[in-house]
């Protein structure tokens, strides 16, 4: 089995929204210099937006990271907050199934391997069954895409009031019923509602990418997310048992400076660069329990 690699989502480096600051380049070399295996590109409705990043910026990015040895594993996005893809509004859907097709098409140009995509957002307003079945029919599309483009769409586990379970989650995919169409394992947003171990076991073979982050049971609630080893995860069982179940892909950090609860204002990106070594150090250790 091959071993594991180390990431980093980039949202980890310059915050939730990119302003164009420093260039991408710089960022890509600096990540390189601290240790990382790839980078999770990210894309929004921002400087990030697809139509921004035009067939030359993406060349110029590739050819920047295969310089430094750097791959682009995945590429991950926010927008399906917005634009909801199990919305009973059908123009909320188009827009969310535009955006999906835009991130597989890029995903492609970067050549990286996953999409994450967040499959649906609950509502109060919303009958359960219906934002579920909504959100198959989106993805059931996107899959078509997917399998066009040779990029999987990882379906991210969320806080979105929907498919915390995971055998619920499992027949979510199998409804979808395509290779094309697997989970995207955030392990720490598991913990708080159910047992990671559960979702490891259930999802065996279906596991495209993995987040690494950690989550203080202690606290309960959105505030509780920290640094890796510093919450509630065993993340040396849990490495031990993704082994277990076959997975040999990326563990990619989402780990912002806000992480860290002593942090009174998170300075991008300089916090960014000093959370990430923090944090590949102790993936490091992680994963090292397998030698």
């Amino acid at each position: 089995m091959k071993a594991l690699k180390r990431g980093i989502n980039l949202w980890s480096i310059f915050g939730w929204k990119y302003q164009g600051h420093p260039p991408l380049e710089e960022i890509f070399k600096k990540i390189k210099e601290i240790g990382f295996d790839g980078i999770e590109f990210v894309y929004d409705t921002g400087n990030l937006h697809p139509d921004i990043l035009d067939r030359k910026t993406r060349k110029n990015i590739l050819e920047t990271c295969e310089s430094l040895e750097l791959e682009i594993p995945s590429v991950a996005t926010g927008v399906f907050w917005r634009f909801n893809l199990g919305s009973p509004d059908e123009k909320i859907r188009r827009r969310g199934l535009k955006f999906l097709q835009r991130g597989l098409e890029l995903a492609y140009d970067l050549e990286a391997k996953v999409l994450l995509v967040v499959p649906a957002v609950a509502s109060p307003d919303v009958p359960y069954e219906k934002t579920f079945e909504l959100s198959v029919e989106s993805l059931r599309k996107g899959a078509k895409w997917a399998e066009d483009y040779g990029v999987i769409i990882g379906v991210e586990n969320v806080w979105n009031k929907i498919f915390y379970s995971p055998l619920e989650f499992k027949s979510f995919l199998d409804k979808i019923n395509s290779e094309y169409v697997q989970a995207y394992l955030d392990i720490a947003n598991t913990v708080n509602f159910s047992y990671p171990e559960h979702w490891i076991s259930l999802l065996k073979g279906r596991i495209a990418s993995v987040h690494a982050k950690d989550f203080d049971l202690n606290v309960g609630n959105i505030q509780g997310f920290r640094h890796l080893l510093k919450g509630s995860v065993d993340w040396f069982k849990m490495v031990r048992l993704l082994r277990e179940a076959g997975y040999d892909g990326y563990l990619v950090l989402e780990t912002p400076p806000e992480f860290d609860p002593e942090l009174k204002e998170a300075k991008y990106p300089e916090d960014g660069y000093k959370y990430a070594k923090y944090n590949l150090e102790a993936l490091n250790k992680i994963i090292s329990q397998e030698k």
